[in-house]
């Protein structure tokens, strides 16, 4: 008999779920579109009163003036201006990044771009404003070994050498990361995680690394704004709050496994067996009450 629920039962990403997305013609278009909605609302409740974001429908190639060149760029699906100069919002509560290194990019010949999202600053009395911060919760096709990966690249190395920070939401266990340093899950490397949010600083020239695996929660992550500012987004949140739309839920069914459930570490697979058990026990007693 299937197992469903009205809520994500995992503590951070639905195995589940993401697997499902992962596959051809998974609905991960869908998912990225109500999640990058979800998390436009949960911004525009936190930040501070002299940024706003910007949702925008479509990516749209503009020219973007920075100091020392104009380049081209895709529009965001999500981006931050800053109003006014402000006296600065510090991170309290969200967690230690898993490493840092410093920001090396591979600097390789494909010219190609795919989706994103980004951070962006508003001066003002100017309309839109300086960009602050790249947001992009990667797609499939963003990631190696997809042929838009290298188009990807292009696009996040032209993002870097601008000055912005740029932060990736990456949930994709079935594909290697799109920074060359980080370990690869799906290639069994040593200290890989699963899934995993990087924030990349030329200013500062480093990455923030932050990995977390199959039971844990997605941790609350300090995103840069203008200067020295950061503020605490809560991405589990935002995750459980997209999870639980209908179209999602439906297709998750805790009596089963996930689908290709092989693409996870034997460890992993335990851990989710662990979880699965204890939802089906709970499901049977339900079932079984009086």
């Amino acid at each position: 008999m299937p197992i469903n629920s009205t809520k994500n039962l995992y503590p951070g990403v639905n195995a589940h779920l993401n697997s499902f997305l992962q596959q051809e013609d998974g609905g991960w278009e869908s998912f990225h579109a109500i999640y990058i909605a979800h998390l436009y609302e949960t911004l525009d409740a936190i930040l501070p009163s002299n940024y706003y974001v910007e949702a925008e429908k479509s990516m749209q190639i503009g020219a973007l003036r920075f100091d020392m060149e104009t380049t081209s760029r895709y529009r965001p699906d999500i981006s931050i201006k800053q109003v006014t100069l402000s006296s600065g919002t510090s991170a309290t509560s969200s967690i230690l990044p898993t490493a840092t290194f410093p920001l090396v990019e591979v600097q390789e010949d494909e010219e190609d771009t795919f989706t994103s999202l980004v951070i962006y600053e508003l001066v003002e009395g100017k309309y839109p404003g300086e960009p602050v911060t790249w947001i992009e919760l990667l797609s499939p096709a963003n990631k190696p070994p997809s042929s838009y990966s290298a188009q990807y690249r292009l696009r996040r190395r032209q993002t870097l050498r601008s000055g912005l920070s740029l932060v990736e939401i990456d949930f994709l266990h079935q594909s290697r990361p799109v920074n060359p340093l980080i370990p690869s899950y799906i290639d069994r490397h040593d200290g890989a995680y699963p899934y995993m949010v990087l924030i990349s600083s030329p200013i500062k020239d480093q990455v923030e690394f932050y990995g977390f695996g199959v039971d844990a929660v997605i941790p609350v992550i300090s995103i840069p704004l203008a200067g020295d500012e950061r503020i605490d987004v809560d991405l589990g949140a935002v995750y459980h709050q997209t999870a639980a739309h209908r179209n999602f839920r439906v297709v998750v069914d805790y009596e089963h496994d996930p689908v290709n459930f092989d693409r996870y570490t034997a460890e992993d697979q335990a851990k989710i067996r662990a979880l699965l058990e204890t939802i089906r026990k709970n499901a049977s007693d339900e079932r079984n009450a009086p």
